[in-house]
């Protein structure tokens, strides 16, 4: 019977192994608790080996097994624990391994204790009168049962039973694990007792069992079950779920970070007393969105999606920090206002430099107004294109709004006098004559006049004299 019960406990082992890694072979969770079984497997195969063997030698073999696999079967247990229902205290590897430290010693220290005939914690003794191996226990015996009492029982419990009491989002799971892991407590024990040896290498059978329903009913190993929760876990924004009465219920670690949350808090308490206040600008006036502050140390924004349930309803709440995107959009802001600043100032600065471009315009095309119908205008300098688009534009709208007769043109001033600005007073001429206006030209030198024969007959119709001042004799004389 003892022997039907340790094979029961070996398939229900082996099946459990298969269903998890089908599940999914690369999630975490599912190859250590892969390793977990495994552990419990060897445990049971070993423990049937020993109950059904007759070598001492072998039972001396398997008895210094069993005791080190026990202690790495629960240090396994306390891994599977933390990355199922806390995934980033496992990712901490300060936290992960100094977790399994002490049942790898403990493994460790008892083999070498059994193995090397020690017998600081038991050994065994073969009584001649019995004919049979009797376990003696050495004097650091109840020390190490003790420290096997508090590592493979009251830890996993402790942490179970904490987890079912401040998060009730994984309450139903982990009050099954509870169960399983006590009654292969009181399994294991009756069994020593009562004197079925072989019932206590079946005892772990109660918490694969449990294992085995959490998985079907909850999901536990499934991939989108795994994936979610170790993405939300692993968010850089905090995720928090509120019940109806607005309590945390649960928060990621990107939330108990920004804020130190406790289950069953209200929130808005937690950030009054974190000294937040709700503070709403125009762009959070959407809903489910609330802005809190803190001073000028740091900016939470808060949205916050409701599920309508049978219960009452919940609410799940992203909790962001945007204290540097406020501080670089504030930056930007005084940017710009520096930027139009400096904009304005540059359109100041092009409007005077037009206003001075205009006057030195003026200053180089000066017109000199000689009686109400006729205008002086002494060229100085050289004429480029745009000089001479000004002449003429200048000259004709003058001559429109002064209703001028003449216009004398003062050449004497020129440095070079070439076919552009022949041609320019050529059109100015045209266009005086198509108002009722003469130009004359004053202060033709010998340079200049080999150029006005050169450019052939467009000066034809046009007076010109030596200087400015016969010029305006001739004119005085016409009068």
């Amino acid at each position: 019977m003892e022997l039907l019960a340790i094979l029961f406990t070996i398939v229900i082992l082996v099946a459990s192994i298969v269903y998890v890694l089908l599940q999914d072979y690369r999630a975490t969770a599912n190859r250590i608790f892969a390793l977990f079984t495994t552990a419990s497997l060897l445990l049971s195969c070993a423990g049937a080996v020993r109950f059904a063997s007759r070598s001492q030698t072998e039972i001396w073999l398997l008895s210094g097994l069993l005791t080190s696999l026990q202690a790495a079967t629960f240090g396994l247990l306390i891994w599977l624990i933390l990355i199922l229902f806390m995934p980033h205290r496992y990712n901490q590897p300060a936290i992960r391994w100094a977790t399994i430290s002490p049942y790898m010693v403990m493994a460790i220290g008892l083999a070498i204790d059994w193995y090397g005939r020690f017998g600081f914690v038991g050994r065994d003794v073969f009584r001649e009168e019995s004919g049979i191996l009797t376990f003696v226990r050495g004097p650091a015996f109840w020390p190490v049962f003790a420290l096997y009492i508090i590592g493979c029982i009251v830890i996993p419990v402790t942490m179970l039973v904490t987890l079912a009491v401040r998060h009730p989002a994984v309450r139903s799971p982990t009050i099954w694990l509870t169960t399983g892991t006590l009654l292969t407590l009181v399994t294991g024990y009756f069994s020593r007792e009562i004197g079925l040896t072989a019932l206590t290498y079946a005892s772990l059978l109660p918490i694969h069992l449990s294992f085995g329903w959490v998985t079907i009913k909850y999901g536990l190993f499934r991939p989108s079950q795994v994936a979610l929760q170790a993405a939300v876990e692993h968010l850089p924004d905090g995720v928090l779920v509120l019940d109806a009465k607005h309590r945390v219920r649960f928060a990621n670690r990107a939330a108990q970070q920004l804020v130190a949350l406790e289950i069953g808090c209200g929130l808005e308490e937690v950030l009054h007393e974190a000294g937040f206040v709700e503070q709403n600008t125009v762009s959070d006036h959407r809903p489910g969105y609330r802005r809190f502050v803190r001073g000028n140390e740091r900016v939470l924004l808060l949205s916050e999606v409701v599920i309508r349930d049978e219960r009452g309803g919940s609410s799940v709440v992203l909790l962001r920090d945007v204290t540097i995107v406020e501080r670089q959009q504030a930056e930007l802001l005084a940017s710009q206002a520096i930027l139009s600043e400096r904009s304005a100032a540059l359109e100041r600065s092009l409007a005077e430099l037009r206003q001075r471009d205009e006057l030195l315009r003026r200053l180089t095309l000066p017109i000199i107004p000689l009686s109400s119908t006729t205008l002086v205008v002494p060229l100085i300098g050289m004429f480029d294109a745009e000089r001479c688009q000004t002449l003429v534009q200048l000259i004709l709208n003058e001559t429109a709004a002064r209703q001028v007769r003449v216009v004398l043109i003062d050449v004497t001033g020129l440095t070079v006098f070439d076919q552009t600005l022949a041609h320019t007073l050529n059109q100015l001429n045209q266009g005086a004559r198509l108002m009722g206006a003469q130009i004359v030209l004053c202060g033709i030198r010998p340079d200049l006049a080999e150029v006005m024969i050169h450019t052939g007959s467009m000066w034809d119709g046009i007076r010109s004299f030596a200087t400015l001042q016969d010029g305006v004799s001739a004119l005085l004389v016409a009068r």
